[in-house]
């Protein structure tokens, strides 16, 4: 009675079957490929979104408030009111949400014996200087956030730094100068008397000793109409305690854009709305300027493919089990005699519908365990189109330093757990036994005659 059992007729036709089971473990392959692809995929949108929404997704700028004026000769002038901020105001700012990091800016003009600065316009001895800004962190600087300017050499410098400086990558070849270079700045400031730059501070009593911490590259580039002092390829990013040594700024006190960056840009708003509540700050002096831009820009683009998906998953789903139903009634159809045969020789209906369905699996979990590899595969390839660029790169010390360059990479969005990907499977595979069963109930509640007769 070997020839009766449901595992031995379900290999046997198996492998005696090459066409018929080759068609079917090639449309549950696919299927698996797919539904594991497009799985991925949403998984991956939605990591996406909440890990930008937690790295730096948004800020807000408090600044001074500027007047615009025209000039006798009927020009715009644009002035900057002298004001600041102070440590104390900061830190209450910090207290009224969810915010990371703070970053106050100073600015000044600094010269060095070891620096020859790139010439600008109307270039003398006198007016070789270099523009300071002086931050906690260099990678969170406009320049750098825009990727105006990247780090190529070191690394940035954080608000654990002191001494730390960097240069352009113009002006250190042209002074040979390399990341761990000491050197010794001293206070400048620039001036114009008789169409001549000049420096204010002709007699020098400050002075800082400074190491090159990194060296950047700017992907714009700057004319030499400008003085030499305010040319980009000059500009010197310092820790904030270089213009405090160099007496162009005092401790504590700011005098340039302080930049806030939240956890949160959802809370943007919020955030902005308390902090304008605060008293200590004049806000007819004072304005906030807001940049959720980027954070917006990947969300939305996040959200429509999130619902594409979505979309393509429903229907993917419905139509691969009604093609698997239809499939398998089809493949029933062709085995009527088959079947009929099985009921007239008294072989109880629930083996042969049995052996039907372990046919069925028996090709379905092969083609899932090949599908495995393939479908990560293919995960990898629509991630890296659907997501180019999109991966968030989360702020903390570390990517801080290295210029923000910690990315995740965007194939560890796409990957399922196991536990994922065992439901997933699990899912088809009841998929293929319901359709397999329905197909079988069909075919086995007719009569041997009946199936007999409709096969004449």
């Amino acid at each position: 009675m070997r020839k009766m059992n449901p595992m031995y007729r379900a290999m046997l036709f198996v492998w005696r079957k090459k066409g018929k089971t080759a068609s079917l473990f090639l449309t549950i392959f696919v299927i698996a490929v797919f539904l594991v692809s497009c799985f991925g995929v949403l998984h991956a949108s939605k990591r996406l979104s909440k890990d930008i929404r937690t790295s730096l997704g948004a800020a807000f700028f408090i600044r001074a408030n500027t007047t615009v004026s025209t000039n006798e000769n009927g020009q715009t002038e644009v002035t900057e009111n002298e004001v600041h901020m102070t440590q104390k105001e900061i830190d209450e700012v910090m207290q009224t949400g969810e915010i990371k990091f703070c970053n106050p800016i100073n600015y000044g003009f600094a010269k060095s014996d070891a620096i020859e600065f790139i010439p600008g316009e109307k270039h003398t001895k006198e007016s070789s200087m270099g523009k300071v800004t002086a931050l906690r962190f260099s990678a969170l600087a406009p320049d750098f956030a825009e990727e105006a300017a990247v780090l190529t050499r070191g690394t940035h410098i954080t608000d654990a730094d002191t001494g730390k400086i960097l240069l352009s990558e113009p002006l250190a070849d042209a002074n040979h100068l390399s990341v761990g270079d000491v050197l010794t700045l001293t206070h400048a400031e620039l001036g114009k008397e008789d169409g001549a730059y000049t420096d204010e501070i002709p007699v020098k009593t400050a002075y800082a000793k400074v190491e090159v911490s990194g060296i950047y590259q700017w992907n714009t580039k700057s004319g030499s109409e400008k003085p030499t002092a305010t040319l980009a390829e000059n500009e010197i990013y310092a820790s904030l305690d270089v213009l405090n040594e160099l007496g162009e700024s005092e401790r504590g006190i700011y005098t340039g854009e302080v930049g806030f960056y939240i956890t949160d840009p959802e809370k943007l708003s919020g955030i902005t709305h308390s902090v304008r509540q605060l008293q200590s700050i004049d806000w007819t002096t004072h304005f906030i300027r807001t940049n959720d831009f980027q954070y917006r820009k990947i969300a939305d683009r996040l959200a429509s493919l999130g619902d594409l998906v979505k979309i393509l998953l429903v229907l993917a789903s419905v139509f691969s089990a009604a093609f698997l139903t239809l499939l398998f009634l089809l493949r029933m159809r062709g085995r009527m005699q088959e079947a009929g045969i099985l009921l007239a020789a008294g072989i109880p209906k629930g083996q042969i519908a049995a052996g039907f369905l372990l046919e069925a699996l028996s090709v379905t979990i092969f083609a899932l365990l090949v599908s495995y590899f393939v479908s990560y595969g293919a995960a990898d390839v629509w991630g890296r189109r659907l997501f180019d660029g999109l991966q968030p790169h989360l702020i903390d010390g570390k990517t801080l330093s290295a210029g923000g360059t910690g990315g995740v990479p965007i194939e560890n969005y796409l990957k399922l757990s196991v536990t994922e990907t065992l439901l997933l499977y699990l899912c088809q595979m009841l998929v293929v036994t319901a359709s397999s069963l329905v197909s079988s109930i069909l075919i086995l509640r007719l009569k041997p005659k009946e199936i007999l007769s409709r096969m004449s």
